[in-house]
């Protein structure tokens, strides 16, 4: 489990750290269970056409001193100035010294288009896995 648990953070770390075949950057806030606030960075990579990407993400809560590195599949039901999506995938947590969990992803979010460079962003998603909870973020992609 634990070979599974470093395969899939590093999968994680080389998505977020790619920009060369990145769609858009974008910086956010996020809530997780109402009660742990923390930054998000993310970047995303178009799986060509406009109707589905992978979206590889980088969060640090604040609380408890957290981080957690996600990779969601995000499928694009409208394609617009509003983009609706649900979403799936992984999320490994980790405060790098005591505790690593691995959990799933289920939710959705929309982009809002502002210019032809900028879009705001809202998701929701909750994890299942050892570190179950309701993440929300806000944020804005340029």
């Amino acid at each position: 489990m634990k070979a599974l648990k470093i395969v899939t953070l590093s999968l994680l770390v080389a998505l977020t750290a790619s920009p060369a075949v990145a769609g858009g950057l974008g910086l956010g806030a996020v809530l997780h269970d109402f009660d742990d606030f923390g930054v998000q960075a993310r970047t995303n990579f178009g799986l060509g056409g406009d109707i589905s990407e992978i979206t590889g993400g980088f969060s640090w809560y604040f609380d408890r001193t957290w981080f957690a590195f996600d990779a969601d599949y995000h499928f694009i039901l409208k394609d617009g100035a509003t983009r609706f999506y649900p979403l799936a995938g992984l999320q490994l947590a980790t405060d790098f010294s005591d505790w690593t969990e691995f959990g799933i992803n289920l939710g959705g979010g929309m982009d809002f288009k502002m210019t032809d460079t900028k879009a705001a962003y809202a998701e929701a998603k909750f994890v299942i896995g050892d570190i179950d909870g309701l993440h929300l973020t806000l944020g804005l992609k340029f």
